[in-house]
């Protein structure tokens, strides 16, 4: 069989990228059903009754201290007087086990809560919930405890893209190896010399492969983004005047607008949104390195 014919073919890389794009979407994807299932709650006035429809599962009794209510805003304390009383019924009047909440708190746009009960509901159906006691008037929401959820969607996205990332970088970093040692055994072959330059410039071609894919192992693990950058600067003379500096400002600059982007998106996590920017750009690094190495290993500057 001759060298050729053992050459993986450039439908590889398409198998590569499509399996890093894949985990990282089926991420999204499941973070996304999270989101947009997610129930805030029923809020009402406490002292007072409020009756509402429960599916089964466990959950929760927020204290809203902080909230916007009908058009009004609340401020209360975290914890409730001495002497309040919560309980739930069914619609027979039975009475609701309630347990104290381990204090678990959340914030929202306008809301910041407090979980002060918790409780299961076996049967779906119509429950009262009362709180009674001696206390100015606050808000008070009762909704599902998304914790198991919240685990469950957080590890499943981390799993998603580290076996979609993983496999896609895997079978890229293989058919780059392969598709190099190809090239290079190739002049050998025909019996022309290898000269210094050509060496060194497989070596650079090698780094610049290794900073991808550095740069795509930072959606799994951020800090090989910053050693793929630190790479880029310590030889960016050793590129200068080659095709492969356009390789190494797309990279840098790929470095750049990320650290931005990241940056909002964590701002932008007290809401939705911030979640949503994250994950795009999560995908739009994914495409900027995998155009880079595509164009690398075509031997072409990305820079046209």
């Amino acid at each position: 069989m001759s060298t050729a014919a053992r050459v993986p073919a450039s439908g590889w890389y398409v198998l590569a990228g499509a399996m890093a794009l894949g985990g990282v979407l089926a991420a999204a994807a499941l973070v996304a059903r999270l989101v947009l299932t997610w129930e805030e709650g029923t809020q009402f006035i406490a002292p007072g009754r409020q009756a509402l429809t429960l599916n089964a599962g466990e959950h929760v009794v927020w204290n809203d201290h902080v909230t916007v209510f009908e058009g009004r805003s609340y401020r209360s304390s975290k914890d409730l007087p001495d002497g309040v009383q919560v309980t739930v019924t069914d619609s027979g009047g039975a009475g609701v086990v309630l347990r104290r909440a381990s204090g678990a708190s959340y914030k929202g746009l306008n809301t910041e809560r407090v979980a002060v009960m918790k409780f299961d509901i076996t049967r779906p159906g119509r429950y009262e919930i009362a709180v009674q006691g001696n206390m100015q008037p606050r808000i008070i929401s009762v909704g599902p405890d998304h914790t198991g959820a919240l685990l469950w969607t957080t590890f499943g996205a981390i799993a998603l893209v580290f076996l979609g990332l993983g496999t896609g970088i895997g079978i890229a970093a293989w058919v780059f190896i392969q598709r190099e040692q190809a090239r290079e055994a190739a002049p050998r072959a025909a019996g022309a010399t290898v000269t210094a330059g050509d060496a060194r410039e497989a070596s650079l071609r090698q780094l610049t492969m290794i900073v991808y894919v550095l740069q795509i192992a930072s959606i799994i693990a951020g800090i090989t983004l910053i050693a793929g950058v630190i790479i880029n600067y310590l030889k960016r003379k050793d590129v200068e005047g080659t095709w492969l500096e356009s390789h190494f400002r797309w990279q840098i600059r790929t470095f750049w607008f990320t650290l931005l982007w990241f940056g909002v998106g964590l701002a932008l996590l007290i809401v939705v949104i911030g979640l949503f920017v994250l994950m795009a750009l999560a995908m739009w690094l994914l495409y900027r390195a995998i155009k880079g190495w595509l164009e690398l290993e075509e031997r072409r500057p990305i820079y046209s």
